[in-house]
């Protein structure tokens, strides 16, 4: 498994550098760049990039010119050179295996690229240590950076490595049966953002994942030669770790699956590769699968070469360590910690001798300032005070008269409608009738009538007296009802009985008029009313339509029962209607019907002025029914 991680690790470097060609080439122009750069900031860049080149083959060698890079970039504050060459060693510690130094050092990169505020770097860096600390079998915080990494790089495709972690995705979930749906999506959108950059290194993996993918619907054999087509271009390419990739793939991902793969064929061909590129970790994953084969078969030829191979790994880590003296890392990383914390220490000391100078220059003027500004405070808060306490004294006494006023107000209000009121029912109902008895008296002084117009006067005046007296009744009780004090009492009272005494008291003015009665009103119908009130309430409302209906017309009276409510509907025709006449009928100013409005207000009821047909008008009222039967 470490060679999956590394190989991965190698695609993980900065997005100015892609290796698409073979190594040597971009070597000798990044050798090139190195010897005519301008500055200190491209140089730094050339040393990164050389560095990372020499990370696959030549450790050593990367390892030397990360360490320069690094020191360049420290003297001359250069954040970005200083993350690179970060990057660059913890790609050195984790072919190393050491991957906890390795983290150690994409956190540092990590730190430089979040105070440069670089996306990119920062998505690389997450995909960093993903790598790491999956290789160190860490995989809670693996899965986290891992999808840290994903979210970043999605939205920045084209400056991080979103392909390199969709790669990674593959990697880890593609054996595993609940990431079946999440596999393929993220095989079709790498396969898609492949076809952009051809024949890269991302190009030949999303196109063997595709073929491993097949051998759920083609056979074995097509999709193992589609894998070795892929890594023989690869190899053509310049670029041996297609190869190797794709026959770990067979070895490592499909043979387990039961398929009939040649396992030792394709570890030969790792070691062969691995051979001449100098990978001392790909020839120790070849060997773990060759050297048993050939020991169990007696190939003394192969065993020969093995044998050489082992002895030279095992050789070249004896002397790792004494090979490069002048980049002992391990005490240049000590050194560098000790530096910081110099440099911390030095800014602290200068922090706190600046503070305590600025402190004693000001402490005077400190001092002068919170005292006068204490005065101030107490001189505002006294201030506050007495306003405060002289404009809530001045509020309450306000509060006070505006409440005695609007009290005065409320009263005189009430005494101007009540008079207003009062004037209006003595001008218009006591003018009519008085005018009326007025006129008979003017006639009979002209001279003496015969006796049937004498008759008919004497009734008109005894019709007029009544109307007069039923008025002044009316305006009585309405006046007691005005009055303060006045309390209602309930009684119960018979609608049926009150009504029919009502229209004997109207009889005369019924015969005159020519009215044919007609009634509908059932026995013991008894509502909690008063008895005065109501009998008021009931010649009013007659009276009206005896006066708005024309001669030889129909007066309609009917009393209902609704839940717990006695209904009392009186109605005439015809009477000419209009909407503006009902509006004006049931108008607040209309003062008959106000003071028949107020006396059912008072017994808990309510009028209602309505017409269900033409040229009819109705007179509604609705009561509450007795509990005392």
């Amino acid at each position: 498994m470490l060679l999956r991680y590394t190989i991965l690790l190698c695609f993980l470097l900065p997005a100015t550098v892609r290796p698409l060609q073979a190594q040597t080439t971009e070597l000798q122009q990044l050798h090139k760049v190195l010897r005519s750069a301008a500055d200190s900031v491209a140089y730094v860049k050339a040393l990164n990039n050389i560095a990372f080149l020499h990370h696959r083959t030549q450790l050593d060698s990367c390892l030397w010119y990360a360490s320069k890079a690094f020191t360049i970039a420290a003297r001359r504050n250069d954040m970005r050179g200083k993350s690179y060459a970060y990057t660059n060693f913890a790609l050195f510690h984790t072919r190393k295996r050491n991957y906890k130094l390795g983290n150690i050092y994409n956190y540092k990169a990590l730190q430089l690229d979040e105070a440069l505020k670089d996306t990119a770097g920062i998505c690389i860096d997450y995909s960093n240590l993903a790598l790491g600390y999956r290789a160190d079998e860490n995989l809670g915080k693996a899965q986290y950076y891992e999808q840290l990494s994903l979210q970043m790089s999605k939205r920045f495709a084209d400056k991080a490595d979103y392909n390199i972690d969709l790669l990674n995705y593959l990697e880890y979930y593609w054996k595993v049966p609940a990431k079946r749906d999440s596999v393929r999506w993220v095989l079709q959108e790498l396969y898609a953002l492949t076809d952009k950059t051809p024949y890269s290194m991302e190009w030949y993996e999303a196109r063997m994942y595709e073929a491993m993918e097949q051998l759920k619907t083609t056979s074995f054999i097509q999709a193992e030669q589609r894998i070795n087509q892929l890594a023989a271009a690869g190899i053509r390419r310049g670029m041996p770790d297609v190869a190797v990739y794709g026959y770990f793939h067979l070895i490592n991902d499909i043979l387990p699956l039961g398929y009939p793969v040649d396992s030792v064929k394709y570890a030969t061909r790792i070691f062969r590769l691995a051979r001449q590129a100098g990978n001392y970790s790909w020839m120790l994953d070849a060997l773990k699968v060759a050297y048993p084969h050939a020991t169990t078969h007696h190939n003394w030829p192969q065993l020969a070469l093995y044998g050489d191979a082992i002895r030279r790994l095992s050789l070249s880590d004896i002397t790792e360590s004494g090979s490069l003296p002048a980049v002992d890392y391990f005490s240049y990383f000590l050194k560098e910690q000790q530096v910081q914390e110099l440099h911390s220490n030095n800014a602290l000391q200068q922090h706190i001798i600046e503070k305590s100078r600025l402190q004693e220059a000001s402490h005077w003027m400190l001092l002068r300032f919170l005292g006068a500004l204490l005065l101030l405070l107490l001189l505002l808060a006294a201030i506050y005070c007495w306003s405060y306490y002289h404009s809530r004294r001045h509020i309450r006494r306000l509060a006070v008269l505006h409440a005695d006023i609007t009290e005065k107000n409320i009263r005189l209000q009430q005494n101007d409608v009540f008079k207003n009121r009062l004037l209006s029912l003595i001008a218009h109902d006591f003018r009519t009738p008085l005018k009326e008895i007025q006129h008979n008296a003017i006639r009979w002084q002209q001279g003496t009538p015969e006796l049937p117009a004498m008759i008919g006067g004497l009734q008109g005046v005894a019709m007029n007296a009544r109307r007069v007296l039923d008025t002044f009744d009316n305006i009585l009780r309405w006046v007691k009802l005005q009055l303060n004090g006045f309390a209602f009492t309930p009684a119960p009272c018979d609608t049926g009985a009150l009504i029919n005494a009502a229209i004997t008291h109207l009889q005369e003015e019924i015969r005159q008029q020519h009215l044919q009665v007609v009634t509908d009103i059932p026995a013991g119908y008894i509502a909690a009313a008063h008895h005065d009130m109501l009998q008021s309430v009931n010649r009013t409302l007659l009276r009206q339509l005896i006066h708005l209906s024309g001669e030889n017309g129909i007066l309609r009276i009917s009393i209902l029962r609704q839940s717990q409510q006695i209904r009392v509907i009186c109605c005439g025709f015809p009477v000419h209607t209009t909407p503006a006449a009902l509006q004006a009928a049931d108008h607040p100013d209309n003062l008959i019907m106000a003071t028949c409005r107020d006396f059912l207000q008072q017994m808990q009821g309510s009028l209602h002025i309505f017409s269900t047909a033409q040229d009819t008008l109705s007179f509604s009222y609705l009561l509450p029914v007795s509990k005392k039967q």
